[in-house]
């Protein structure tokens, strides 16, 4: 149930076409939405998988044994077609509750939290490797687990409705784990959930099983120097570190240190970019930033390394752009983009153009960029009205600035 515009519930459909199982995969996309995934479906496995797209049907659910839902269907205990196939005896749970139950055997550590999650889950498996403790990291962070080697020690992010999966859901398979860390806890997610007590509870369970627990928001930052800018970066490494010396406590810090100093970020999450031609600048892949609140923390990390000129909009949610505006006062100048980009240009605070694309705005902002300056992309909404994604507007950026 819901194989996903980016392929998400792709590899839990070829895990189970491998069993040998017959999988009747469906979407409320159309298939021109999914086609990559179908496509690859169809060509491996041929009459072993059928598609229902563009809508479920409840016959479906109710004729299943086995149900894999993805875990993004909000409110799944009221989801009418859910319910059917609860009420018909099927056994429902996602990718990552099957995978972890396969996977029981092996050292793990979950990573859960409102923000930094997916930064501190990457810097915690660079901090094991580069200790020489073989490890893979997934989960939320997008990249299966399926197929880990035995020796490995798991590193998974897990978001709340993930954990609604494992340990609130009907017949929860309910893990436990070696060390669980929630990194904060604010609101989020309560359309998915419906309330803040609900999506905390989630994220407790968690903590609740696991053999040893640790908070976060407890911690003190990290004090060592890290490519990566910002005081929330030294947060999450700071998180990290305390992750793995709680499942390694004879290993000095030390050990995991390098990991962590070496740690050049996520892409599209303030990613620094590589421009040999550029060699007193800085440039920055923010695209994920989708928030005012992601745009000003992005803005104070990379001014540590000098002012700042930053390309901002795309399409709008809705949201007021008074908050987005008002940090345009904090850059040398803004450049504007997108659906929004005019609104944006009309409103801002402090210096900025209208660029209209991201092309005509790298050449402006190269064109004008002064020794030391940094270039940000941190749009402050998301991609859709000019890119399939984040990720596109991101690797769109990056070409930008290293082949002008």
């Amino acid at each position: 149930m819901g194989l996903g515009r980016f392929g998400g519930g792709l590899s839990a459909a070829e895990s189970l076409l491998a069993e040998g199982r017959q999988v009747l995969v469906t979407d409320l996309a159309e298939e021109e939405a999914l086609q990559a995934s179908v496509t690859k479906l169809r060509e491996t496995f041929g009459a072993q998988v059928s598609f229902r797209l563009g809508g479920h049907d409840q016959e479906d659910f109710a004729q299943a044994e086995l149900v894999i839902a993805n875990p993004a269907v909000p409110q799944p205990w009221k989801n009418p077609y859910l319910k059917s196939a609860w009420q018909a005896g099927a056994t429902i749970t996602t990718e990552i509750a099957r995978t972890l139950s396969q996977l029981s055997d092996r050292k793990t550590i979950a990573i859960t939290g409102s923000a930094g999650k997916s930064t501190t889950t990457a810097m915690t498996h660079a901090a094991l490797v580069a200790a020489g403790i073989p490890a893979t990291r997934g989960g939320n962070l997008g990249e299966s687990l399926l197929g880990t080697p035995k020796d490995h020690t798991l590193v998974v992010e897990l978001s709340s409705a993930m954990a609604w999966w494992l340990y609130e859901a009907p017949k929860a398979p309910q893990p436990t784990f070696d060390v669980a860390l929630r990194t904060n806890l604010a609101p989020n997610h309560l359309d998915w959930h419906g309330d803040m007590g609900h999506y905390a509870q989630c994220k407790q369970a968690i903590l609740d099983h696991a053999k040893v627990s640790l908070d976060g928001s407890t911690l003190s930052s990290y004090e060592g120097e890290l490519l990566v800018p910002g005081h929330h970066n030294r947060v999450n490494a700071a998180a990290a570190l305390a992750a793995v010396t709680a499942l390694e406590p004879h290993r000095p810090a030390t050990d995991f240190e390098k990991g962590l100093v070496s740690f050049a970020g996520l892409p599209h999450r303030l990613e620094r970019v590589v421009v040999p031609h550029f060699p007193d600048n800085g440039f920055w892949n923010d695209s994920k930033a989708t928030t005012a609140e992601a745009v000003a923390l992005a803005i104070a990390a990379v001014r540590e390394k000098g002012p700042v000129r930053l390309i901002a909009g795309g399409k709008g949610k809705g949201t007021d752009l008074g908050p987005l505006c008002d940090l345009f006062d904090q850059c040398v100048k803004t450049y504007t983009i997108g659906e929004i980009g005019k609104e944006l240009h009309t409103r801002a605070q402090g210096p900025c153009m209208h660029a209209m694309n991201l092309d005509a705005a790298v050449t402006a902002a190269t064109s004008e960029l002064m020794p030391g300056e940094q270039l940000l992309l941190s749009p402050g909404a998301t991609s859709w009205d000019q890119f399939e994604n984040y990720e596109r507007r991101g690797e769109a950026f990056k070409k930008l600035v290293q082949h002008p």
